[in-house]
Order: structure tokens, then C-alpha cells, then sequence
């Protein structure tokens, strides 16, 4: 699958859906399970035996090859680039305005 800026993408294991706010190498995946192009029908696992701590509604996850991408949808698991996990990406501080 080619992976675009602005592609929407879901797991269908746990229903976690995620935006590409960056492109890179690597395959993109939750869980076990590859993550989709978020317009295919699938079927939603009831299967809740997911490792992981769970992806967070608005955060942003990077992959050591540069891919970020944008939970828009939480759910059980941790979202993998080429089976590593991804970081959260912490938001950078602004100087104050005295």
C-alpha cells in the first residue's frame, strides 16, 4: 500500500484509525495486524487480548524512519512501524510572551 500525506488508515483488529502527517520507509501496523486504508469494509475483531498501552485521540507517533502519523480514533494496542514500536511525539514548548 503507498502511503501518502493525508492518508487515513485503520486497524481492522481493533478499529484504531490514524492520520499521515509525514511519509517514510516501513510498513505500518497495530497490534499484529497491518493497518488498511480506512475506506476498505472490514470486520472489527472482538478479540481484546491486545498488548500495549493504547493509542491515544490526538496524538502524534514517529517511527525511527521519519513516518508520523495521527491517531484519530483510540483504541487497544500500539501502532509499529516494520514491527518497532512508535514513539509519541511530545509538543514542542513556546516561548512565553512577557
Amino acid at each position: 500500500m503507498d502511503i501518502k500525506v493525508g492518508s487515513r488508515l485503520k486497524c481492522s483488529l481493533t478499529g484504531s484509525e490514524f492520520m499521515v502527517v509525514k511519509t517514510g520507509e516501513g510498513i505500518l501496523s497495530n497490534g499484529t495486524k497491518n493497518l488498511v486504508d480506512s475506506t476498505e469494509k472490514t470486520e472489527i475483531s472482538s478479540d481484546t487480548k491486545i498488548e500495549g498501552s493504547g493509542n491515544t485521540l490526538g496524538k502524534r507517533y514517529e517511527s525511527k524512519s521519519g513516518i508520523i502519523v495521527l491517531c484519530t480514533k483510540a483504541g487497544p494496542g500500539i501502532v509499529s512501524c516494520s514491527n518497532a514500536p512508535m514513539t509519541e511525539v511530545k509538543p514542542k514548548r513556546l516561548p512565553s510572551s512577557d
